[in-house]
């Protein structure tokens, strides 16, 4: 607190500090112990999410405790809940929270871009920097890049507009309300828009066509394959999950013909088989259902129903995140969740990453790393060595003999 009767131009005897290097020296250090406390409230949060603290006081979510205890907005309770997620994973950028060397929005933007191999990276080229600056340079990059990589422009989030009557605005939180209360969870403006976009295209809900959701478009050249989507004339690019996701439920384009991967009467039997839900347990979504393959084709996955079950848009999308991992045959399946945000415990982080990244040195992709380490880890169990994960990892990667014909069936003999 300011003395009475100071001046802020005022000068201590003697060439001491000057009123407003004290203030200066003071608001710093206000800074960091806010800085200290946000780190604090993450790391409550994690623990928090883990003993579902809100059934505890008979609230329905996560999300209404924030509001209620903490005073957080929704945006908010979503965004804080995000950045204590990722800090489980990245105790650099949770330390330099703690120590206040980067205040709470700049570790909110580099959670979204950093990585364990790559968050010390991102700490020292932001140092020094403001939240604009900080954002600019997150802009563009997808998670694990690193920032000497350059910028994509297409993946630059893009925000939309729209003027809206009060009655259309009220539909609309009505709307999103059903979509929360069907997935079991809360919806960002991304996941809400691409919602509501699907509810159009996906037209008659009852379809039993058994014809592919996806049609795929891929462009090759020496040293990767590029995924994008095409709308209304533009293409946009796909990041990995999305595109992992079309490549379990697509139709193959090209030559003037388009040829499906799961053959449509095998579709129409895994819908009737898992009742035509997502087969994630509590959630109720019956809508924007996609074909899923429990064994990835990369591993060795074939295309019979055993390999196949449902799940809707939001938690394919998860899987192929990292975040959820399904293991055994269908319909007989065992679905855990990998993060701390979910609804069990993590396994053991550490065993985990470094086997993902062991694979990824070897040459697999970072999805087929999590595939393969999600099979090893539900074989021989969360807490067995590195060198046994890793040992089952590889087994369960081994090219596997298709016994199936053209259309997806079980070959006969």
């Amino acid at each position: 607190m300011l003395s009475e009767g100071s001046t802020v131009a005022s000068e201590w005897p003697g060439g001491g500090e000057r009123e407003w290097q004290r203030i200066d020296r003071e608001l710093r250090a206000l800074a960091k112990r806010r800085s200290a406390l946000d780190a604090d409230e993450m790391h409550l949060l994690a623990c928090a999410m883990r003993i579902e603290i809100w059934r505890q006081l008979g609230m329905v979510s996560l999300h209404e405790y924030l509001e209620h205890v903490l005073g957080h907005s929704p945006r908010q309770a979503t965004e804080r809940v995000r950045v204590a997620t990722a800090l489980e994973d990245l105790p650099e950028l949770a330390d330099a929270l703690a120590s206040g060397e980067l205040h709470f929005s700049a570790v909110r933007e580099l959670t979204r871009v950093a990585t364990r191999e790559t968050e010390q990276a991102w700490i020292d080229a932001v140092r020094g920097k403001n939240l604009r600056q900080i954002e600019q340079a997150v802009a563009g990059r997808k998670r694990g890049d690193r920032p000497s990589d350059p910028a994509d422009p297409e993946l630059v989030a893009q925000t939309i507009r729209f003027d809206v009557r009060p009655a259309t605005l009220a539909l609309l939180r009505q709307a999103q309300r059903a979509l929360e209360q069907e997935r079991g969870e809360r919806l960002d403006d991304d996941a809400l828009i691409a919602a509501l976009c699907n509810a159009v295209l996906a037209g008659n809900a009852e379809d039993e066509s058994g014809r592919a959701k996806h049609q795929i478009l891929i462009g090759r050249c020496d040293s990767c394959i590029a995924g994008w989507q095409e709308g209304a004339g533009t293409k946009q690019p796909l990041d990995e999950a999305d595109l992992a996701r079309a490549e379990c439920d697509a139709q193959r384009v090209g030559e003037g013909r388009a040829t499906q991967d799961v053959a449509p009467r095998v579709v129409r039997f895994v819908k009737r088989r898992d009742g035509g839900r997502c087969c994630v347990p509590g959630c109720r979504s019956a809508r924007y259902l996609e074909i899923h393959h429990v064994v990835p084709r990369a591993l060795g996955g074939s295309h019979t129903a055993d390999n196949l079950t449902l799940l809707c848009d939001g938690h394919h999308r998860a899987l192929h995140e990292g975040k959820l991992s399904i293991t055994g045959s269908a319909p007989a399946l065992e679905v855990h969740w990998l993060t701390h945000g979910g609804r069990e415990p993590a396994r053991d982080s550490v065993i985990v990453r470094d086997a993902e990244l062991a694979l990824s040195t070897l040459g697999f992709k970072a999805h087929e790393a999590r595939s393969a380490v999600a099979i090893a880890a539900a074989a021989v169990g969360a807490n067995a060595p590195l060198e046994t994960v890793l040992r089952e990892a590889l087994r369960a990667s081994s090219p596997k003999p298709n016994l199936q014909n053209k259309n997806g069936a079980p070959a006969r003999g």
